[in-house]
């Protein structure tokens, strides 16, 4: 199974318009606010697996300095193109661009990795001056569908796989939860029932825009509400790298 996203999968999972859409709103928003509270404006953060780099236009817009970084050889979308680099492992960047690195945001991309653990260690080891990793997974195998086959996901994982992990890693974690859980429960029934899950997102028009603005700021809501702990389809967890071991 490959970890790059073909050009299939970008042309379904990253349409035009997407920014506009729900799920993209919603997440932006909760990073935001995580990063609002981890980071100083001094901060420069480095998105790993940026794809189209819609999160990284998106943050910027709420006054983040942050840029990303691609695997794939893939067009950024309109406003990203300048702080994007594509066909680039993020570990080998230049040694000068990692050093002024100071935080991570791994967001939807250590499920795609047979081993995640590697992946992390070779990130730290590679990014000297990071004191924070923000790390975001689609959770819960109960949900598991096509559309996870269909995403190259290796796994779904809960708030205490995560923590193992990072355990493993000898990182800290600190603030952590599910959200998205609106759409937990329709997820869950899907599976339960044997249904298949679209494979593609659809961009919403002018007309649907002002209702995907309501929903992401109910996910907004419910995230500031809702036990950190109570079951969504996706979680966050906000790590600091053991740097005791790289004098």
């Amino acid at each position: 199974m490959t970890t790059i996203y073909s050009a299939y999968q970008y042309e379904k999972c990253y349409p035009p318009g997407v920014e506009n859409h729900w799920w993209t709103l919603g997440r932006n928003r909760l990073l935001a606010d995580i990063l609002r509270r981890e980071c100083s404006p001094a901060d420069q953060l480095l998105e790993v697996g940026c794809g189209k780099g819609v999160v990284v236009r998106g943050l910027r817009d709420y006054g983040f300095e942050v840029r990303g970084v691609e695997l794939a050889e893939v067009e950024p979308v309109e406003g990203a193109q300048a702080y994007v680099d594509v066909g680039v492992d993020a570990c080998d960047l230049p040694a000068e661009r990692r050093a002024q690195v100071t935080g991570l945001l791994l967001l939807d991309v250590i499920e795609h990795l047979p081993d995640p653990e590697q992946f992390l260690r070779r990130l730290e080891a590679s990014f000297p001056n990071v004191s924070m990793i923000l790390v975001t997974v689609p959770t819960c195998e109960e949900i598991w569908t096509n559309y996870d086959v269909f995403s190259g996901h290796y796994r779904r994982y809960t708030l205490e796989t995560l923590e193992q992990l990072f355990a493993a890693l000898d990182w800290t974690c600190g603030q952590r939860g599910y959200f998205f859980r609106i759409s937990y429960l329709p997820m869950r029934l899907m599976a339960m029932l044997g249904m298949d899950r679209e494979t593609f997102i659809r961009a919403p028009g002018p007309l649907m825009r002002p209702l995907h603005r309501l929903v992401a700021q109910v996910c907004r809501w419910e995230q500031a509400m809702a036990p950190r702990r109570l079951r969504g389809s996706s979680a966050f967890a906000v790590c600091r790298p053991g740097r005791e071991r790289h004098p």
